[in-house]
């Protein structure tokens, strides 16, 4: 089966608008059969219809995948679930707005899914990002619901993320989404292990109690305390507004780690440093 290449808007104006859309986008790379091709700018944009509300943030998507078009619609709408998205009122807030715009150049009009999306040639803040996308011939009727396009922020981020092979084992947890993003954030990668004086590969650690011990049983708490410190002084220092942390990590989860059995096992509890990113109230992805 082929890949299609289709075109999404994406839009939020509740909560945090800037990770709603980040946290869409990654949700949307995790699609079976499904890959990120390029991401817009993100844009401030007023809202239309139901004018008594706050500004969106707007930017558009091209993916490929091999989902058909009502596959790929309902994957849309369980994204949108799993992000809290209320229809409550029509083109009312909403935390995520997820749309399809064009699938190839199929022609679909059914009540539920309508393509090319029937608003698409009224809604500046669908087709400027998709400008930005390449496409270049879209016929529109411009208006001024565009405010402002976005500039980029400064973003502490899990080196191991970025490709860095700065994981325990020497290896890395490459996330191909992120070097999508890099027109959207300035990337600071840092690893609190190694910022800590450990070395790499080093022995795999886990937070048993209020201690981080290496399988084999060596306390190296106070190596991930100092890794930890060294990061918050980097987090103080450079105007960071959004922090993307490895999942499950001793030093860097925000949510589950594990609990120093070495068994496989998670808990509610999150790691050195990303106790420190809750604790500043700093806005947070985890990956």
């Amino acid at each position: 089966m082929r890949y299609h290449k289709v075109y999404l808007s994406i839009g939020s104006n509740i909560g945090n608008k800037k990770i709603n859309i980040i946290k869409s986008i990654i949700e949307l790379s995790k699609l079976n059969d499904t890959i990120i091709r390029k991401i817009s700018r993100l844009y401030i944009t007023k809202p239309v219809g139901y004018i008594e509300q706050e500004d969106f943030i707007n930017c558009a998507v091209e993916i490929s995948t091999k989902l058909k078009p009502y596959e790929l619609l309902k994957s849309v709408n369980m994204i949108e679930e799993k992000l809290k998205r209320k229809r409550v009122v029509h083109w009312g807030p909403r935390v995520i707005d997820i749309d399809i715009i064009f699938y190839d150049n199929l022609s679909i009009k059914r009540n539920d899914l309508i393509l090319p999306h029937k608003e698409q040639k009224k809604r500046s803040f669908v087709n400027i990002p998709l400008h930005d996308l390449g496409i270049k011939n879209i016929n529109f009727y411009p208006n001024k619901d565009i405010i402002m396009c976005i500039k980029k922020e400064n973003c502490l981020i899990s080196s191991c993320l970025l490709g860095f092979n700065t994981k325990y084992n020497g290896s890395n947890n490459y996330s191909y989404i992120l070097k999508k993003m890099v027109h959207l954030f300035n990337f600071i990668p840092v690893c609190p292990e190694q910022l800590g004086g450990l070395s790499t590969p080093r022995e795999i650690c886990e937070i048993n109690g209020n201690k981080v011990i290496t399988k084999s049983g060596k306390n190296v708490t106070n190596e991930f305390k100092k890794g930890a410190y060294e990061c918050q002084k980097i987090l103080e220092k450079s105007n960071i507004t959004i922090v993307i942390l490895k999942s499950k990590s001793p030093s860097c989860s925000l949510s589950k780690s594990y609990d120093g059995t070495f068994s496989n096992t998670l808990v509610e509890k999150a790691g050195i440093f990303g106790s420190i990113v809750i604790k500043a109230n700093i806005e947070n992805i985890e990956l």
